[in-house]
């Protein structure tokens, strides 16, 4: 079994939010990071840059005058080969003809260093689902969180009533 992997650079124009709207926008690039994708138990080797194409087609890829995400670069890995980093979430793409669905799931449990990520501690995973469209839109965004003491919560308003609710863990 391998899989797809494409690292993307994301950068934001610092130069924007002084630009009028009048001529030239000014350019002040920042590096800000990027997000790894693969497209796990990937088989169509012989049509690779069509499948990249399709997935730019439908937003892993954009620019205008404020950011820009590109890709750096992509490669064929055994499916056991580690990807990312550890403190990295990698967003998972399932290709099924036309239809392009993504999956991403942020680990916040604390790792061997006791570093939690950006949640708060009383959620310790988020599983965030949706599919890619040509309009570079999220369509049938969905999010759960699953919670310290075992429940799961759908969508930010699930969430704030699971604080409200559990208000002892502020």
């Amino acid at each position: 079994m391998q899989k797809l992997v494409i690292h993307t650079q994301y950068r934001e124009n610092y130069g924007f939010p002084e630009w009028d709207g009048k001529g030239e926008c000014p350019q002040h690039w920042k590096f800000k990071g990027g997000t790894t994708y693969f497209v796990p138990n990937f088989t169509d080797f012989e049509n690779v840059n069509d499948v990249i194409g399709k997935l730019i087609s439908v937003g892993l890829t954009y620019k205008n005058e404020a950011s820009e995400e590109y890709i750096l670069d992509w490669d064929i890995v055994p499916h056991s080969e580690k990807i990312c980093e550890s403190w990295d979430t990698p967003v998972q793409i399932s290709i099924d003809g036309d239809k392009i669905t993504a999956l991403k799931i942020t680990d916040n449990r604390p790792d061997e260093d006791g570093y939690t990520g950006w949640m708060r501690s009383e959620i310790l995973e988020k599983t965030e689902s949706w599919t890619m469209t040509e309009k570079d839109d999220r369509k049938d965004y969905k999010a759960s969180y699953l919670m310290q003491d075992g429940d799961i919560v759908d969508m930010d308003a699930g969430l704030r009533e699971w604080f409200d609710n559990n208000k002892e863990c502020a």
